[in-house]
């Protein structure tokens, strides 16, 4: 069996440079910052016992990193076919890859294998899918409520309306399905770069929280700054390049898909820039 894939091509990829395309395209594999709203929204409510967190944390993340890896070696497996157009998707890529470890193509042991795979890929979609879902239900109804409120209830006037989950569910909802309209080549790009982006926030939140204890936060600062300059660097170029094909005049640049790419990445990097200023501030205020 060969491993076809190139170890190294260039410093630059079709999707743009290595940095920082390499290290939000890796997402959950490397650090991810869906998983810090997972691991504070539900798998804490969970546990028995709070010492669990950490072997059920860090061990899930090795697993996820394992995953990373496994799916770099189904893709190195097939990359020849691959590059031949020969797999219509991520997923029957990934299926396939798997399956050819442990079969010719079209054994029964391929075939059963990469069917489980396949379906495994899309159960985890949408499962990520719903989960995703509720989470942002609760983030949005959250946006609307003041200190000292602790449900919709709680809110006055309009941010009632707003804070009400039917309200909030059936926003997300149709936002999701505005994504789903778009190409996956679209998408993955800033979902990249919004799950590194709260990585690198939940870092900060957590370093934050640690230094208003009195306790060591040091150890987060490198990969806070270098997941936040990360992700940055990618939403800039991002921005940069959508505005660059508009203005030029490039064909296809004025689709619905580009401008969402361009609101979006614009909206996160202002976003994440006031949050980083507040973050400086209030570290700056915990070493006086």
């Amino acid at each position: 069996m060969e491993f076809s894939i190139p170890a190294f091509t260039g410093w630059k990829t079709q999707a743009g440079f290595l940095f920082p395309t390499l290290f939000i395209t890796v997402a959950c594999g490397a650090c991810s910052g869906f998983h810090s709203l997972i691991a504070t929204g539900t798998t804490s409510k969970q546990l028995d016992n709070e010492k669990n967190a950490k072997a059920i944390g860090y061990g899930s993340m090795l697993i996820e990193s394992a995953l990373g890896i496994i799916a770099l070696i189904s893709v190195g497996v097939i990359w020849t076919q691959w590059k031949q157009g020969k797999f219509g998707s991520p997923s029957a890529a990934f299926g396939a890859g798997i399956a050819t470890l442990f079969g010719k193509e079209g054994s029964g042991i391929y075939n059963t294998i990469n069917a489980l795979l396949t379906l495994a890929v899309s159960v985890f979609a949408l499962t990520s899918l719903d989960t995703g879902t509720r989470l942002s239900r609760f983030m949005f109804s959250e946006l609307f409520l003041k200190d000292g409120e602790f449900s919709w209830k709680d809110a006055k006037g309009i941010r009632k309306v707003l804070a009400n989950p039917f309200f909030g569910t059936i926003s997300m909802v149709v936002i999701g399905s505005v994504l789903g309209g778009l190409k996956l080549s679209q998408i993955w790009g800033l979902f990249g770069a919004a799950n590194q982006l709260l990585a690198g926030l939940a870092l900060m939140a957590v370093a934050a929280w640690l230094g208003q204890a009195g306790k060591n936060n040091k150890m987060f600062f490198i990969p806070m700054a270098f997941m936040l300059a990360a992700t940055l660097t990618s939403l800039v170029l991002t921005v940069y390049k959508k505005i660059a094909a508009m203005i030029q005049g490039v064909q296809g640049a004025l689709v619905w898909g580009n401008w969402f790419q361009l609101l979006f990445a614009a909206a996160m990097s202002v976003l994440a820039v006031i949050l980083v200023i507040e973050g400086i501030q209030t570290f700056k205020k915990q070493k006086k």
